[in-house]
C-alpha cells in the first residue's frame, strides 16, 4: 500500500477522519445519522475542495480517509459532494441560491441523478416527466433510490418532456408535491438515510434549472462521478488490508500470498485513482468505468480477506470487521451496479 497522496488541507483532513471514526459505530447502530459527519467537512472547509480549477484528487482524498473509518459517512459525503458538483456547474441563479448551504455543509445535499445517468447510457428513459408551466416547469413521477434523504435536503434529478426535452432540476425535499417514502431497513449504510420519493406536479421556477441538456450534462459530469465513487471503495479497501496485514501470523500465514495479491491490486487502483484525479477531464471515460469496476472488486474483496482472517471475533455485528463487511457488499448493486457497468464496457469495445 504504496500510493501517495500530494493533496491539500492534510490537518482538516485528519480532524475530519478522527470525527468520523469517533461516530462510526453510532452510525451503524442508527443512533445518529450522517448530517453531522458531512457539517463537520463542511466546517474544515473540505466539502468544496476538486470544485472549478481545483484539482480533484484533493476531493478523492477526502472521501478517501472518511470511507476508511466509515463508509456510511464516505458515501453520504460523496453523495452530497457530487450534488454540490452539479449545482456548481449550474446558471448563477441556482449557484446563488444553493451553493454556500452545501459548500459549507448547512443543508445536506442529494444526488438522484442515476435514473439520467441510465438514460445517457442508452439504458432506458428517465421516469420523471417534466411539463412546462408559467415560469418553469412541473415534475411528477418516481425517484427509486436516493441517499442523504431528509426533509430539509436539496435535491438534484433529471426530467424529460415527451417531446424528448430534458433538464436537470434542483429542488428542497421539502417542497410542495415530494413525497418521501419510509426508508427500509438496510443491511448497512442505515445512517444514509437512503430511500425512495415520489413528486407530483412538482413546481421548479427556470432559475432552479440546473442544465436543459441532460445527455451533454451527464457526459461532463460523470468523470468526477466514477472517480469520486472509486473513491470510496479505496477508502474502505485500504482500512480492511490494514487490519488484514495485522492478521498474517500462525494460521494467517496461510493467506500470505492472497494477501500480497490483493495489496497489489489495491495499489494498482490507487495509483490510478490518484493519477486520474489530477487529469481528470483528460482521462477516457472508458478507463473510468474500469477503475470503479476495478474499486468494487477490490473492496468487496479486502472486507472479505479481512473477515476470513478475524475469524469469530469478526463476526459478531458491533465488530468494526463485520461492519465493513456488510458495508461492502452494497458497492457491486450501487448505481452503476456492477451490470451496467460490464454492459458499457462491452459496448466501448
Amino acid at each position: 500500500m504504496t500510493a501517495t497522496i500530494h493533496a491539500t488541507k492534510s490537518a482538516e483532513r485528519e480532524k475530519a477522519r478522527a470525527f468520523v471514526r469517533d461516530r462510526a459505530a453510532r452510525l451503524d447502530r442508527g443512533e445518529t445519522d450522517t448530517r453531522e459527519d458531512v457539517a463537520r467537512l463542511g466546517s474544515l472547509g473540505l466539502l468544496d475542495l476538486g470544485c472549478g480549477a481545483d484539482p480533484l484528487l484533493n476531493m478523492v482524498a477526502v472521501i478517501e480517509d472518511v470511507s476508511a473509518e466509515s463508509l456510511s459517512a464516505g458515501f453520504a459525503v460523496w453523495a452530497h459532494r457530487m450534488c454540490l458538483e452539479y449545482v456548481d456547474r449550474g446558471p448563477e441563479s441556482v449557484r446563488a441560491a444553493f451553493r454556500d448551504r452545501l459548500a459549507t455543509g448547512a443543508t445536506i445535499g442529494v444526488t438522484a441523478m442515476a435514473a439520467g445517468l441510465r438514460q445517457a447510457a442508452g439504458l432506458g428513459d428517465v421516469p420523471l416527466i417534466a411539463t412546462p408551466v408559467d415560469g418553469g416547469i412541473e415534475i411528477t413521477g418516481p425517484i427509486r433510490w436516493a441517499s442523504n434523504v431528509f426533509e430539509d435536503s436539496v435535491i438534484v434529478l433529471p426530467a424529460r418532456c415527451e417531446d424528448g426535452t430534458t433538464f436537470v432540476a434542483v429542488i428542497d425535499a421539502d417542497s410542495s408535491g415530494v413525497r418521501i417514502n419510509p426508508a427500509p431497513d438496510l443491511l448497512a449504510l442505515e445512517a444514509t438515510s437512503s430511500t425512495s420519493l415520489v413528486l407530483e406536479r412538482v413546481f421548479v421556477p427556470e432559475e432552479r434549472l440546473v442544465s436543459a441538456d441532460l445527455l451533454t450534462f451527464c457526459r461532463d459530469i460523470r468523470p468526477t462521478f466514477l472517480a469520486l465513487q472509486t473513491s470510496f471503495c479505496s477508502g474502505i479497501a485500504s482500512a480492511s488490508l490494514a487490519e488484514a496485514a495485522q492478521l498474517l501470523t500462525g494460521l494467517g500465514e496461510q493467506f500470505a500470498d492472497e494477501y500480497a495479491a490483493l495489496d497489489a491490486e489495491y495499489t494498482s487502483l490507487r495509483t490510478r485513482l490518484h493519477h486520474f484525479a489530477s487529469r481528470i477531464d483528460d482521462v477516457p471515460v472508458r478507463e473510468l468505468i474500469q477503475l470503479r469496476l476495478d474499486g468494487s472488486h477490490v473492496a468487496v474483496a479486502a472486507t472479505r480477506l479481512e473477515a476470513t482472517l478475524r475469524g469469530g471475533a469478526g463476526y459478531a455485528a458491533k465488530h468494526p470487521t463485520n461492519r465493513r463487511f456488510r458495508e461492502a457488499a452494497f458497492l457491486p448493486i450501487q448505481s452503476p451496479s456492477e451490470g451496467q457497468l460490464r454492459w458499457e464496457l462491452a459496448q466501448s469495445r
